[in-house]
């Protein structure tokens, strides 16, 4: 029982609940952002600076952004100071460590050391044994980070799956409940138990320490913490979740090869939702006329049209065209053209380019920037864009923005801003609107979708997909497309040859996603031979099929932050099978899909806890068990439903999808 002399009234400090205290010489400050979620600070100067990634996101979209935090009690005993919240989390301080308690009174995180630099902040953690780390934004190497250094700070590498990364989020879960936020755009470097198996260092470089330490009983819990600070996901129109028909070869730079491409899909009998005009640039004004009669055709057909855009960036002739002159854009020491950063790839762009950029902190700005494109959206009719080359926004000191903000991690909050603002843009629109983008950070779930990049149509790269959408998944981005079976043909002489079955390997575990996006300098489905393309229309009618359930999954990932296509471990976190599980994924609560990803007939499936039943063979399965060597034919993909799932239409969607389940079950192994 605590005694009136054990009790401590908390501190407060400008209206806010915080307690201040000292360790390892450095100066902290404490306070209980959430249930279950602690904060802890470091000084900026003489002060703390409260205006960390979230927070200046929220504020930029025009939201609340200062919120009062939770009260606490300090409790002192044996020389420890511990700090209790109301739901029982708690922090214990002393010389030697500062413990995070759950609300079960056990620890689950201990800081061991810290260290402050003139210009830097590092933490170091005690790490567990067998405690898996995922999370830190889109990775194609791995969803469990443990033993890998990693680098927050976003990177465009065409075909690479090490270490690189579209949307760096410095966010990381640990298989034992509870979460690691690092609330900075500025660089974050993290030694996840490489250097010391023992131990995981976090660096947050050119910004104060903002640490927030989540505790939860779940996965779960601690995503839907993570979305309340950072921004729940918006949902999606439901035409988006179809297929969406993307080219950027020469057919596509004309209104007759778009008509083509839509006279061919009629007759193959492919369905499909939107187009993605990536040949027709929205600020080529020649191009106009010609965009605006595809987007009647189109949407005459009851389709929808997006085109092609680069974060942010002023179109050619846009002073002439347009009126968007220099004052409207980004300023630095060298004028309104600014250098590219240095993450830019070298494949599609060996020298660095210049580039200006609007000013997102300008409203004069932003409501020129909205006027241009609202010409689009209501008079020639587009529904969205995808938004390319992200990463490109410079991280130069010399930068200067017309509110007078320091330009330390524009890298990552400008094409977080600017995509959300985009996506709210497109949005005005009666049928709803989308963007794609493949860049942000912390906040990238507010807008639909992100796409994970270029890949080559190979095996290699279908399983760095699925590790970059788990990951994702787990960095609180729940709709993730790409490019179905790789943007880019095959270095790989044995899958150029067979390139069909590259291409009916991807194809099978898209169908069983957000969407289907046909998008690449790669063969059509409709180019295929006869049987290539009987499986396509089979998938892809089947994905149209799901999507009723599909969107009801995904109305719930913008309540409660869970992932679409979501890890095991959200299935049943106290199932340490499933802990390294990287090639098999939930979609929503009822479906689990085991892809075939290499060239083989036969894999490996866990099936965690529940009856599964087997959608093309029916056959039932009691869950907790590995079935090995289970069949998979060439055009056959494992997927189980769980008996019970709490899903309104799973049931009646896979009675709709019979005909073309029965039509794959067909075609497998012919």
């Amino acid at each position: 029982m605590k005694t009136a002399k054990a009790m401590k009234a908390v501190k407060a400090m400008n209206n806010r609940l915080t307690t201040e205290f000292s360790f390892k010489g450095v100066d902290l400050r404490l306070s209980l952002a959430d249930s279950g979620v602690w904060r802890v600070q470091s000084k900026s100067g003489s002060s703390f600076d409260d205006m960390g990634a979230a927070q200046t996101l929220a504020k930029d979209l025009g939201e609340e952004y200062e919120k009062e935090p939770l009260p606490f009690e300090t409790v002192e005993t044996d020389g420890k100071k511990r700090f209790v919240s109301g739901d029982g989390t708690a922090v214990e301080i002393s010389g030697n460590a500062v413990i995070f308690f759950d609300k079960n009174s056990r620890p689950v995180r201990k800081i061991t050391d810290i260290n402050k630099a003139e210009n830097s902040v590092t933490v170091s953690f005690a790490a567990l044994p067998d405690e898996r780390f995922y999370g830190t934004g889109e990775r194609f190497d791995a969803v469990n980070q443990r033993g890998k250094k990693v680098n927050i700070y976003a990177v465009d590498r065409w075909c690479q799956t090490k270490g690189n990364s579209y949307i760096p989020i410095p966010f990381l879960m640990s298989s034992a409940c509870n979460a690691l936020l690092f609330n900075r755009y500025e660089r974050t470097a993290l030694d996840i138990c490489s250097s010391n198996k023992k131990t995981l260092t976090v660096g947050q470089f050119g910004a104060p320490l903002d640490l927030y330490i989540f505790t939860g009983d779940t996965p779960a819990d601690i995503l839907s913490a993570y979305c309340r600070l950072t921004g729940f996901a918006p949902m999606p129109p439901e035409w988006s979740f179809g297929t969406l028909v993307c080219r950027y070869h020469p057919e596509f730079q004309t209104k007759e090869g778009v008509f083509a491409m839509m006279e061919a899909m009629k007759k193959e009998g492919f369905p499909w939702d939107a187009v993605i005009l990536e040949g027709f640039r929205p600020y080529k004004t020649e191009n106009l006329p010609e965009l605006k009669e595809i987007c009647d055709r189109v949407h005459s057909e009851g389709k929808y049209a997006m085109v092609y855009e680069q974060c942010g960036r002023f179109p050619d002739k846009s002073e002439e065209y347009f009126g968007l002159d220099d004052s409207y854009a980004v300023n630095s020491d060298e004028g309104t053209y600014l250098s590219e950063t240095s993450s830019f790839n070298l494949v599609d762009n060996f020298n660095k380019k210049k580039m200006r950029c609007i000013d997102l902190t300008s409203e004069r700005s932003r409501e020129k920037w909205r006027d241009y494109w609202n010409g689009y959206i209501n008079d020639i009719g587009i529904e969205g864009a995808k938004i390319d080359f992200c990463e490109q926004f410079p991280d130069d000191p010399s930068i200067k923005f017309a509110d007078g903000r320091n330009p330390a991690g524009a890298h990552h909050w400008y094409p977080t801003l600017y995509n959300t603002l985009q996506y709210r843009r497109f949005n005005t629109k009666s049928c709803g609107g989308v963007n794609f983008s493949r860049g942000g950070s912390i906040g990238a779930q507010r807008y639909p979708f992100v796409w994970a990049g270029d890949q080559r149509r190979e095996f290699y790269f279908l399983k760095p997909v699925i590790r970059a959408v788990l990951s994702l998944g787990f960095s609180g981005v729940p709709f993730v497309s790409w490019d179905m079976a790789g943007y880019r043909a095959s270095f790989n002489l044995y899958d150029k040859k067979h390139e069909d079955k590259v291409f009916i390997r991807g194809l099978e575990f898209t169908a069983f996603s957000a969407n289907i996006q046909t998008h690449g300098n790669v063969k059509r489905p409709y180019d295929f031979d006869e049987h290539t393309k009987a499986v396509y229309r089979a998938y892809s009618n089947l994905h149209e099929c799901l999507k009723p359930y599909i969107i009801e999954q995904a109305s719930v990932t913008c309540v409660t932050g869970i992932p679409l296509m979501r890890h095991l471990i959200f299935h049943d976190p106290s199932d340490k099978n499933v802990f390294d599980i990287e090639d098999e994924y939930m979609l929503g609560c009822g479906l689990l899909v085991a892809p075939v990803l290499k060239r083989r007939k036969k894999r490996n499936i866990y099936l965690p806890k529940g009856k599964w039943i087997d959608i093309f063979s029916g056959k039932e399965y009691e869950g907790g068990r590995w079935l090995k060597n289970y069949r998979a034919p060439l055009e056959s993909i494992p997927v189980f439903r769980l008996e019970g799932a709490k899903s309104a239409c799973l049931v009646s969607s896979l009675e709709s999808a019979d005909k073309y389940i029965k039509d794959i079950a067909g075609l497998s192994g012919k």
